[in-house]
């Protein structure tokens, strides 16, 4: 088999997202091509990444930079882990050793302004941009995140226009303009817009998350639950999840809990949803179905050793409540 063919299983692999399977594959052919053995341990990370195992794929890519220290696609994967795994100093300055590698430039300056505005360096963004010399169509986001945090709001809601001309109903800048909008006129008012836009079939559905957000700002829950509700008809893992807070702050943990439950089976690494789904069994009395829970789910994913820990708070919740309190009303 080709070595292109090789790679381009690897590739098929990726995309019918059998990341253990491509994983596997990458190990058994940086085995078997000593000469090619960084490109492959390279290719390990990549699938790591793509499994949400960030430290796994971190010590692939130091291992595949060890071995070609000029290789920038290495060094890109090292610096994706860096970044995956919240180590924005030290995935900035991967990011920026790569910017000399002309097929990977524009990736590395993108990745680059990300790190920044993760690490809230919003002047260093501004001088950034104006070095490379950006198109602003390439740099509306960057511009406009920092341009707000440095209270330069006239500026920020210009470009948030120009932005919204270019890329109409885009969901960042939507966001962004809200905030802009309310530090400008007062959420009632931001509100007031946007659930006028939001009644209008035809418009994308960010336009309703953001009223529902609006509204759960407000401490108007029972019109965010409602307005999740219509949102949820597209089944979509993040706003199935603010949904579910949505619910549990408003006292319907009974319709939370199953929400919360198939987020986690969907990502049993999202440790906000853990500690709200453990909350709200706490609360509607029923952490024997937690526990039933957990125990599942660790059948499931039994490399997410983190449940362990789980189960573990549960059981000492369950110790501490009197005997026969406990009730499960809400299967």
């Amino acid at each position: 088999m080709a070595y292109s063919e090789t790679y381009r299983r690897f590739c098929e692999l990726l995309d019918a997202r059998e990341f253990g399977v491509a994983e596997a594959f990458a190990e058994r052919e940086s085995l078997a091509r000593p000469d090619d053995e960084a490109f492959w341990l390279t290719q390990v990370a990549v699938a790591r990444l793509r499994a949400g195992r960030g430290e796994a794929a971190a010590e692939a890519a130091e291992r595949a930079v060890a071995l070609a220290p000029a290789n920038r696609f290495a060094l890109i994967a090292r610096a994706d882990a860096g970044y995956a795994g919240g180590r924005f100093e030290d995935a900035l300055t991967d990011y920026h050793e790569a910017l000399d590698e002309p097929r990977l430039a524009a990736r590395a300056r993108r990745s680059v302004l990300q790190c920044l505005i993760r690490l809230e360096r919003w002047e260093e963004i501004l001088r950034q941009l104006d070095a490379w010399g950006m198109p602003e169509n390439e740099a509306f986001e960057a511009r406009a995140k920092a341009l707000a945090a440095l209270g330069r709001d006239a500026e920020a809601l210009a470009l948030c226009a120009r932005w919204l001309a270019a890329a109409p109903d885009n969901p960042r800048a939507l966001w962004l303009l809200a905030d802009l909008e309310i530090r400008r006129d007062g959420i009632e008012a931001v509100a007031a817009r946007v659930g006028r836009l939001a009644r209008i079939p035809s418009r994308p559905g960010v336009y309703r998350e953001i009223y529902a957000s609006l509204c759960r700002r407000m401490g108007r829950e029972a019109e965010a639950v409602a307005a999740y509700d219509r949102l949820a008809e597209a089944a979509e893992p993040r706003v199935q999840r603010k949904q579910a807070f949505a619910l549990a702050k408003s006292g319907r943990e009974a319709e939370a809990i199953p929400i919360f439950e198939q987020l986690l089976r969907d990502d049993p690494r999202d440790m906000y949803v853990h500690t709200a789904y453990t909350a709200a069994c706490r609360r509607a009395n029923c952490l024997p179905r937690a526990q039933e829970f957990y125990q599942d789910l660790l059948r499931q994913h039994p490399e997410a050793k983190g449940i362990y820990g789980r189960l573990r708070r549960v059981a000492a919740a369950m110790a501490a409540t009197p005997a026969g309190e406990e009730t499960d009303d809400t299967r």
